[in-house]
């Protein structure tokens, strides 16, 4: 089987269809079956190529017309009478939701209304209401504050568009561990996005941090130099290095000076003998090895 990318409308997630033998050029429009309905989306790749371990969603059924195209400002304009009338609706019946976005299918068949709630809410009479006025299919879905982020978009703490609106195709559990794993400030505005959850990108390079961090002594650790035995007092992961304490300032040392013997940690001869006898000058500055 072979599937083509494509980004739906209104939808920051990507779409691998069944080309049902069709080819859609690259930044052009299809029509395709999706598991809500008919729908429109873009294609994202001018080649249909065959995937390995790929879900399958949808089936394209034709490349989007002139006519399709310009269907969608009356659809633009059902979407907006729809918000508006959903917030009137649901302040009336006092529903404690806030409502996130509004999407019409291509087709007219179905309208969904993305809504962020912190309890169950009972909207069958709302429903009702949308349904007589809209003479359409009425879905209410309660999506998370993460979900509500992917749909608003936004930019995030680096500046850049938030991951969840650009490539990511699914959400992938973070925790705490990835952070302190990375050595971060532990306050939550730091480590926290938009969404008001833990960043996304804490689980980018969680498993270089973790493999990195295995050949350094731990934070805390004793490093035995000499007849001395001094603390790790800092890490630099990426650096590769530690820093302990000597003569009133750190030291900072490399991992290709540090050895390990079981759950000891010691140091190279060089490191050695620059504690035996330390230089006069460097006293005033910081060790590095």
């Amino acid at each position: 089987m072979e599937l083509t990318c494509v980004k739906i409308r209104k939808s920051n997630q990507i779409y691998y269809a069944d080309t049902n033998n069709i080819f859609i050029k690259e930044k052009n429009f299809c029509i395709l079956e999706t598991e809500h309905g008919i729908d429109i989306g873009e294609a994202l790749e001018s080649a249909a190529i065959p995937r390995e371990n790929i879900e399958q969603k949808g089936k394209i059924l034709r490349a989007a017309t002139a006519e399709d195209i310009s269907k969608l400002e009356e659809i633009f304009e059902t979407e907006k009478q729809a918000f508006t009338e959903c917030k009137l609706k649901s302040a009336e019946k006092k529903l404690e939701m806030k409502l996130v976005m509004v999407k019409c299918l291509f087709d007219k068949t179905k309208i969904i209304f993305f809504f962020v709630a912190e309890n169950r809410i009972d909207f069958r009479d709302l429903v009702r209401d949308l349904a007589s006025i809209f003479r359409t299919r009425i879905e209410m879905r309660q999506i998370g504050v993460r979900d509500e982020s992917r749909l608003v978009g936004g930019y995030g703490t680096c500046g850049r568009s938030l991951c969840c609106t650009k490539f990511q195709g699914h959400f992938a559990p973070v925790s705490i561990k990835m952070a302190k794993e990375q050595n971060l400030n532990l306050n939550s505005l730091k480590i926290s996005g938009i969404c008001g959850r833990l960043l996304c990108c804490l689980g980018y390079e969680y498993e270089v941090y973790l493999d990195l961090n295995t050949q350094l002594p731990p934070l805390g650790a004793e490093i035995k130099a000499q007849k001395q035995v001094y603390t790790v007092q800092a890490i630099d992961t990426l650096k590769q290095t530690i820093k302990i304490y000597y003569i009133d300032h750190l030291m900072e040392i490399h991992k290709k000076h540090l050895m390990q013997e079981g759950s000891n940690w010691t140091v190279s001869e060089e490191v050695l003998e620059k504690i035996a006898h330390p230089e006069e000058e460097d006293n005033k500055f910081d060790f590095k090895f």
